[in-house]
């Protein structure tokens, strides 16, 4: 393990007015709810798109505790670019009324490419349609160095920051766990 200094930026939308959408130009973009909740799948989203990013919480989760993570509140949506899955997002209804943005990314070969843009136009779009009072979300200093500026361009604010000491794995998690149990 390591201690490193992580700095945690939350961040919200007040109202649709505020949201700056961008949304690729490239045909066979889509984005698409999964209609029924699939631990298998989002346990294969959270370990490829977070394997750089050091998400390593989860990685030991068993299907039974991402089933239980998978509540009523829990809605996944995969955007997929020429009917290959691209990225997800998590969309969480909280007991305030508002929307998180629970986990967001895209898998490795499409960053850089315009894809975040326009995941997180499809995903704050789905939240409002949600019946969203705000739209939430947090990144730290261990996410995409382009996160942070891609929500604030797309007219998220800051509503604040806190630097926190936190114990990470020596390594970054790699893109999938050996440890984690299967069926």
């Amino acid at each position: 393990m390591r201690t490193v200094d992580v700095t945690i930026h939350y961040l919200e939308l007040v109202q649709p007015a505020d949201f700056r959408p961008k949304r690729s130009g490239r045909a066979g973009v889509r984005f698409a709810m999964v209609p029924v909740p699939m631990p298998e799948l989002n346990r294969f989203f959270y370990c490829a798109v977070g394997a750089a990013w050091t998400w390593y919480e989860r990685r030991s989760w068993t299907l039974a505790q991402w089933a239980t993570a998978m509540g009523p509140e829990l809605e996944t949506w995969v955007l997929s670019v020429d009917g290959i899955p691209a990225g997800y997002t998590e969309l969480k209804r909280l007991d305030d009324g508002a929307v998180e943005l629970n986990y967001f990314g895209l898998l490795a070969p499409y960053v850089g490419a315009g894809f975040g843009a326009h995941l997180l136009t499809e995903a704050v779009d789905r939240a409002w349609a949600m019946g969203a009072t705000r739209v939430v979300l947090n990144t730290c200093s261990l996410d995409h160095p382009a996160a942070l500026g891609n929500y604030l361009a797309r007219g998220f604010t800051e509503i604040r920051a806190e630097t926190i000491r936190k114990q990470l794995p020596a390594d970054p998690p790699g893109p999938w766990n050996s440890a984690v149990e299967s069926r």
